[in-house]
């Protein structure tokens, strides 16, 4: 029987806790429970690429994750919740490395899961490691190194991996016969606890959030820049900025992975410390429904419009404020249409003046051609008229005022 997105999102809602409040997630000692690091989950798929991986077997899975806050102790967020089959863990080691996945052996840490080593996550389910002992900070580069028993085929974000040829490898560096590649990441989530009162902003959207057309590597996706233009201006010191970016998601269809809708309390209300969003989806939806190769029908800016106003009234009701993005130029885009354009221009006047959003994010503004309007600045765009480069997201970043950050 065929599953749909909105069983799955029922199911993980179920087994997940919801983000408490900041007051309820300090301890004794004064510290809370903090996103430091989130990759929303995918489904399985069978689409490759040359050097991509879906299968491992009896084999260590090395992906390396940057953090965006530091504390003194760990979590890890292990996800099977788009999964087809259980997913069982013979171990799992955390330790900091340089960000091709060289660790640092004393700071290496095996990971438990109600005391145990070996786990197996249930299929519609997520599981959060125990605590660890471990002082990380902002900026430090995590290496997750899990270790599947037999033959599997996990869903999860396809990332850069490192796969060891065989065995439980923990955090040793030297593998031989291990191959790089992308392929599904099992951990979704990073935790750390801190001292004092941290509030989480995260951003919510297609690739141009998740940073499609940057440099890779090298963080320059538009959450990462702002961040650092918060360290830089002295601003946001007690905040987290964390990229909750889908590529090829949509606000009305399911696309790459659950519409934005069916993924917005796992992806966004319920990480830890969230106090804000910036929600910039839509574009890929105008695309496609115009495509003569899409799949889907002709929408109306209305359509959209709803969309955005559920995600802000469910936002809304759990006290957080919500930023809006507006709709990026694409005039040259492989699925750019006229009739879109209109829905586009449409989308953006509504999201500048409706008052629905608690600020506006004029992205269109800080990247559009002054000539042209409705196409990027040659300079801001990565070649494909749809995504930015990494000027692109600067300017994306810049646009972005600090102070509602203090």
């Amino acid at each position: 029987m065929k599953r749909h997105w909105s069983q799955v999102v029922l199911v993980a809602a179920i087994v997940i806790a919801p983000t408490l409040s900041a007051a309820a997630q300090k301890s004794a000692a004064g510290e809370q429970w903090v996103q430091a690091w989130y990759s929303p989950p995918l489904p399985p798929t069978a689409v490759m690429a040359p050097g991509d991986i879906r299968v491992y077997a009896g084999q260590t899975v090395r992906q390396v994750v940057r953090l965006e806050a530091g504390g003194q102790r760990v979590r890890v967020r292990l996800t099977n919740e788009l999964g087809l089959t259980s997913v069982k863990v013979g171990s799992v080691h955390v330790a900091l490395s340089s960000p091709n996945g060289v660790t640092e052996p004393e700071t290496d840490h095996v990971l438990t899961f109600n005391g145990q080593r070996e786990t197996e996550i249930p299929v519609g389910q997520a599981l959060v490691s125990d605590p660890v002992d471990m002082t990380v900070a902002a900026s430090d580069d995590l290496s997750i190194s899990v270790y599947y028993l037999g033959r599997q085929a996990p869903s999860g974000h396809l990332s850069s991996v490192r796969v060891s040829a065989k065995g439980d490898h923990g955090a040793e560096d030297l593998w031989p016969g291990s191959s790089s590649g992308k392929g599904p990441a099992l951990a979704s989530g990073v935790e750390v606890q801190a001292s004092g009162i941290h509030h989480v902003l995260v951003a919510f959207g297609d690739s141009i959030t998740e940073g499609a057309g940057a440099t890779p590597g090298t963080h320059q996706d538009w959450p990462a820049q702002f961040a650092q233009r918060l360290a830089r201006l002295g601003l946001g010191k007690d905040w987290v900025v964390i990229n909750s970016g889908i590529g090829g998601n949509r606000l009305l269809r399911d696309g790459s992975g659950p519409k934005a809708p069916d993924r917005f309390d796992r992806d966004v209300l319920q990480l830890s410390g969230v106090s804000a969003i910036v929600l910039l989806e839509g574009i890929n939806d105008i695309g496609n429904a115009f495509d003569s190769d899409g799949d889907s029908g002709p929408i109306t800016a209305a359509d959209i419009e709803a969309a955005d106003q559920q995600l802000i009234a469910r936002a809304h009701a759990r006290g957080l404020k919500v930023y809006g993005g507006t709709l990026e130029p694409y005039e040259g885009a492989r699925y750019f249409n006229p009739a879109g354009e209109s829905i586009r221009e449409a989308v953006n006047q509504w999201i500048r003046t409706s008052g629905a959003f608690d600020g506006v994010i004029d992205f269109e503004q800080a990247v559009r051609d002054p000539k042209h309007p409705t196409r990027y600045l040659g300079a801001d765009q990565s070649g494909d008229s749809l995504h930015p480069n990494d000027a692109g997201y600067r300017a994306m970043s810049e646009a972005i005022d600090p102070k509602w950050f203090p």
